[in-house]
């Protein structure tokens, strides 16, 4: 048997691609294909079946496209009700595809249509060797239940009998979960990538939770909280995914053409580094850095109907831009800016900088009681260690708190080093706040110049 994971930063994402003598299969396919392309070109091997393990919620997927370039079959879950051309299968079924028999268990909790696939390898024996888990059982977690709110105490339930369930497979079973350490689909998961069932029987915490009551509540408590975009991305996968190959391709926009459509209803995301965009940027910009979350926060925090100006250093970090924004469904990308802000200064046009100070600066204003110091940082994070005389707003949520407070309060937000407290500046003065001051470096920069932290 052929094997290979595919790991997709950022989201920390995972798909496979196996093989059997003649055929391979890929197992939850990322929405930029070619890689999954490519490890069936060096197994020598066509890509005939594609599965899905559930309807992901955190990015958008790439069965369709992979359909379509390869003519593979789609299998989902029957409950998954998928509105696109597919074979489903129900508990228990099973199918051969080539040399791989593929068996479905249901195991809702995470969404209501989650399976694991257990796959035999019949050309060593026909007992199951390997289960594709997506996120129903992860390293050391399991998939949260609470993406769809008015199910997440019914969806625990379900969870909590779907161990039940999985704790009778067999322990020398493979496990291959779908997000690693890193992904929003669960509340702390482990940076390793693979496991077996019979360590996470021993060691998963959520095995030993009993009875069902407690477990209900011990997995809903101090859940954080799930992006704006998952239910989107949800919907999106049952339906099926526009055609990435149809799509219109940006425009590179010469300044003024930039300017004028900056001007009517499109909205400018800027994926330079921190320190470009705090020097010199497009009034009114989103600032959300390539090398850095770029698909969830810009899924989290740009309304999806809207279409996106790109500004970037250079082309290649535009054009990577482009892949991370598709892979959270933000297709509405009319175009970048030829020639980078660079061109932009040279033609005159408007630009702003963003107040910034270092870590020693704060510690020197922190007395202000004038002043709101925000920690934009997760709220586990804020419970592990924050700064003294701060308040917790998470970047997503800085659209809407603080309504309260006065447009001309001084305000000064931080993170654990620039990228998140760089875009809740960016998302507090598109507000019309109009004394924001963002930390450079954040409590990285804090902690590294000997000022304490303290707990919760």
């Amino acid at each position: 048997m052929y094997f290979t994971q595919i790991f997709t930063p950022g989201l920390a994402q995972c798909s496979y691609v196996i093989g059997g003598k003649s055929e391979c299969l890929v197992v939850d396919p990322p929405r930029d294909i070619d890689r999954c392309l490519e490890a069936a070109r060096n197994f020598g091997l066509p890509i005939t079946g594609i599965i899905e393990t559930h309807l992901h919620a955190d990015f958008v997927s790439g069965h369709m496209e992979l359909a379509q370039a390869t003519g593979a079959v789609i299998y989902a879950a029957r409950s998954a009700q998928c509105a696109f051309e597919h074979t489903a299968l129900s508990e228990g079924e099973s199918l051969v595809h080539d040399s791989l028999r593929l068996e479905l268990v249901d195991a809702p909790g995470h969404t209501p249509e989650s399976a694991v696939f257990l796959v035999s390898d019949l050309e060593r024996t026909e007992d199951p060797l390997l289960a594709f888990s997506g996120d129903a059982l992860l390293v050391g977690e399991v998939g949260r239940p609470d993406l769809f709110p008015d199910r997440k105490n019914e969806l625990a339930q379900k969870l909590y009998h779907s161990l039940r369930k999985l704790e009778k497979l067999e322990d020398h079973l493979e496990l291959f979960p779908a997000h690693g350490m890193g992904s929003l689909c669960g509340r702390s998961l482990s940076a390793k990538l693979s496991s077996t069932v019979g360590i996470e029987k021993k060691y998963n915490y959520a095995f030993s939770i009993h009875p069902e009551e407690r477990f209900i509540k011990e997995i809903l408590a101090e859940m954080p909280k799930a992006p704006d975009h998952f239910a989107r991305c949800s919907e999106i996968n049952r339906q099926g995914p526009p055609l990435v190959s149809k799509l219109k391709n940006p425009a590179a926009l010469e300044p003024l053409a930039f300017q004028k459509l900056a001007a009517e209803d499109h909205l400018v995301l800027d994926v330079r580094d921190n320190l470009a965009f705090v020097s010199a940027h497009i009034p009114g910009a989103y600032c959300i850095p390539v090398k850095s979350k770029l698909a969830t926060f810009a899924g989290w925090v740009l309304p999806p109907d809207r279409p996106l100006l790109l500004v970037g250093s250079n082309h290649a970090e535009t054009e990577e831009a482009v892949i991370k924004l598709r892979r959270v469904g933000l297709d509405l990308i009319e175009g970048y800016l030829d020639g980078g802000m660079e061109e932009w200064i040279n033609r005159g046009l408007e630009t702003n900088m963003m107040q910034s100070i270092s870590v020693h600066k704060l510690k020197e204003r922190l007395p202000d009681k004038d002043t709101l110091f925000i920690d934009t940082r997760l709220k586990s994070e804020w419970d592990q260690g924050h700064i003294e005389g701060t308040v917790h707003g998470p970047t997503p949520d800085l659209r809407f708190l603080f309504s309260d407070r006065p447009a001309d309060q001084p305000m000064v937000v931080f993170c654990n080093s620039s990228n998140r407290s760089i875009l809740g500046a960016s998302l507090l003065i598109r507000r019309g706040f109009r004394n924001v001051t963002q930390v450079l470096g954040g409590t990285t920069s804090w902690e590294n110049a000997g000022y304490p932290l303290v707990e919760s």
